[in-house]
């Protein structure tokens, strides 16, 4: 029992001496980005030789190596030469070994061992915060795809190639798929045509081969017999009939890894339409691990033989609130320091400044900027009124400000 490495000939670049050669077109009204990437690497890092790699909603990395077998853990806005916050050691396997590595929009890691009998898929706590796995899935015959929703959905592709089983979200042991696709209709045929999968929130299972320029989609729900309901291909998607690599964030939006780009299309996208986006990417000739991308479409793939690129969200949002404001000092000290954590999440930008405001009724008494890195704003006592006064703390960035939050306090 082996997986095979179908993902490397499905996003192979064609190289010339002049650099790289595109074979698909970009549609006109693609909107073409070349963001530099955050890149990890060095005789720290360690990343050399990634067999596979993920991202969870946090934008913690996880970088899979074979020899030995492990997965190191980087911490969101790792960069450079840095150390992992853990590497975790994983048991040796027979045959090719641990060959997939995956997340869901939880945080939960998911680590594909196979050997020659059966392939088992371990499900870890976020950052492998438990060294026992919270759960164990073992699947005979495995091919050369493994996907993972974001809600914990697992899909599998079969050896033959010729059908994808579904597995629910709690599957544990020798599970029953909740749903099994497979038919002349569906067309799936053989593992030399090198299927990849990837499942999408509301349970749509995405296919592609490497000898297609399609990619398409599985109704949510759909087992048996049946036809994709959706496809994607045609002239404006920019998709070349070498085949792409499919990813799916937890908006239901579609990534495509191909030719030293990644396609992005709308989660409603069918037939031969633009991609919303397309970021190109500084691929390695050499093999590489493929691309993953994160619930809230961060991404991490592989650029060279030792370093791995992250990307920030293609689509940011405004950042979410500001945690655990509060005021201390007592009433009548003669000051008072309002303090805060960070957002949980900064909308896939990072925080430029916090506003904090102090009003008693509508009456500012203080307005003040500070720098990302403050989490903290003393003021004096004389500067306030006596009486009920609330602090408004909200962040800033790129995208725009945060909800506010107000906490009351009294001043004698």
């Amino acid at each position: 029992m082996r997986i095979s490495r179908l993902a490397t000939a499905a996003t192979a670049a064609v190289m010339t001496a002049g650099g790289l050669v595109l074979a698909g077109s970009l549609s006109a009204s693609a909107d073409t980005v070349d963001t530099p990437p955050r890149v990890i690497g060095g005789d720290r890092a360690k990343v050399g030789g990634a067999e596979a790699v993920a991202i969870g909603p946090d934008g913690t990395s996880y970088v899979m190596k074979t020899t030995p077998p492990s997965v190191r853990v980087f911490a969101p806005g790792a960069r450079g030469n840095a150390r992992p916050l853990l590497v975790r050691k994983l048991p040796e396997a027979r045959s090719e070994g641990v060959t997939r590595l995956g997340t869901d929009a939880v945080g939960r890691v998911y680590v594909v061992a196979s050997n020659d009998d059966y392939t088992e898929i371990k499900v870890y706590a976020p950052r492998f915060a438990k060294r026992a796995p919270l759960r164990r899935l073992i699947v005979d015959d495995v091919g050369g795809s493994m996907a993972v929703s974001p809600t914990g959905e697992v899909a599998i592709l079969k050896w033959d190639g010729d059908a994808i089983e579904v597995y629910g979200r709690n599957a544990r042991g020798r599970a029953t798929p909740i749903r099994v696709i497979k038919g002349p209709a569906t067309g799936l045929v053989g593992p030399e045509q090198g299927h990849q999968l990837a499942v999408g929130p509301d349970g749509r299972v995405w296919a592609s081969k490497i000898s297609s320029s399609a990619l398409v989609a599985f109704a949510p729900g759909a087992r048996g017999n049946v036809a994709p309901a959706v496809r994607i291909d045609g002239p404006r998607t920019g998709l070349s009939p070498r085949g792409a690599l499919p990813r799916v964030d937890a908006a239901g939006r579609v990534y495509a890894l191909q030719q030293g780009r990644v396609s992005v299309f709308a989660p409603s996208a069918n037939g031969d339409v633009a991609p919303l986006k397309v970021l190109n990417v500084p691929l390695p000739r050499t093999r590489r691990p493929g691309l993953s991308v994160g619930a809230r479409g961060d991404m991490v793939t592989s650029i060279g033989k030792r370093s791995i690129g992250v990307w920030r969200t293609l689509f940011p949002t405004r950042p979410s609130k500001v945690r655990a404001v509060r005021v201390t000092g007592k009433g009548a000290a003669a000051k008072r320091t309002v303090r805060w954590k960070k957002p949980s999440y900064d909308g896939g930008r990072a925080v430029q400044k916090y506003r904090v405001v102090i009003r008693k009724g509508s009456k500012v008494l203080r307005a003040k900027s500070l720098k990302p890195g403050r989490r903290s704003y003393t003021v004096k006592r004389s500067a306030l009124r006596r009486g009920k006064l609330t602090v408004t703390v909200r962040a800033k960035t790129s995208n725009g400000w945060s909800p506010k939050v107000v906490k009351r306090f009294r001043v004698r």
